[in-house]
């Protein structure tokens, strides 16, 4: 499934401008974070759970985030002995992850990343295809920059799931402005063999979100005057933080490694 009017290429910069990160008047009805950097430690929580399923089949050595963000997931890698550097295309997000974090992180869409091929262990796609204008040919290059039975790790959205089925049009996923691309698990498989990756475990991971965040992205469902004061009532207290564990079963995560075969050209 994908979107009938891709958004062109010089037009990124303000799709994934500040407003994207931390949409906190809730301006596009639920179609962002409400506080990107605030649920840090979320996102650091996720990070582990995530690393923890890459080291079951990989030794810890170079790694490469597509799609850093603020560099949470490179920051907790690092943490643990992963040599990392990230890709990401915000500036906003660049710069934090370089300023505040002191990572090695590319302010540079993934096609335009330059560097060697076979120079990673390990390449990272968290929550990013869906937004890849070229998911396949970022596939692809991935796939190039691993070493030989180097592995790569994705996460992106379920269309074919019973959460996206049942919701239909309000699936919390489907989010115009900023998401292009959906798979389902057999052509997320199918796309990543055709790369060169063939994958050895897919699984739909829970993640930890805030009470706040989530009450956010309920307008994506329910966009009623009524979604719209809760989340607005949540920003700002001690109760929008609470965490708790999400699997809706519906974002798939997928590991592969990489095999001998390429597409012919």
């Amino acid at each position: 499934m994908y979107r009938a009017d891709p958004p062109a290429r010089e037009t990124l910069a303000d799709i994934y401008g500040p407003t994207y990160f931390a949409d906190r008047l809730n301006s596009m009805r639920g179609q962002a974070y409400v506080d990107y950097l605030g649920d840090e430690a979320n996102h650091r929580a996720n990070a582990i759970a995530r690393l923890r399923l890459i080291e079951r089949h990989q030794g810890k050595g170079r790694l490469l985030d597509v799609g850093c963000a603020a560099g949470f997931f490179l920051d907790e890698a690092q943490h643990r002995g992963w040599h990392g550097e990230g890709a990401e295309l915000s500036a906003e997000m660049s710069g934090y992850a370089r300023s505040q974090l002191g990572l090695t992180v590319h302010m540079v869409p993934f096609d335009e990343f330059e560097c060697e091929d076979s120079s990673f262990d390990v390449i990272t796609m968290w929550d990013y295809l869906e937004h890849s204008i070229d998911p396949v040919g970022d596939l692809e290059r991935a796939a190039a920059l691993l070493k030989p039975r180097g592995v790569l790790a994705v996460s992106t959205g379920d269309v074919a799931s019973l959460a996206a089925r049942i919701s239909g049009r309000r699936w919390h996923l489907l989010t115009p402005r900023h998401h292009n691309f959906f798979f389902t698990r057999g052509s997320l498989g199918a796309a990543m063999k055709r790369a060169g990756v063939q994958p050895i475990e897919m699984r739909h991971m829970s993640s930890r979100y805030s009470l706040g965040y989530l009450a956010h992205k309920l307008r994506t469902l329910i966009d009623r005057p009524l979604t719209s004061r809760l989340a607005a009532s949540m920003a700002g207290r001690r109760a929008g933080t609470v965490a708790v564990p999400v699997n809706l079963f519906d974002i798939i995560t997928v590991v592969g490694r990489r095999s001998d075969f390429r597409r012919a050209a």
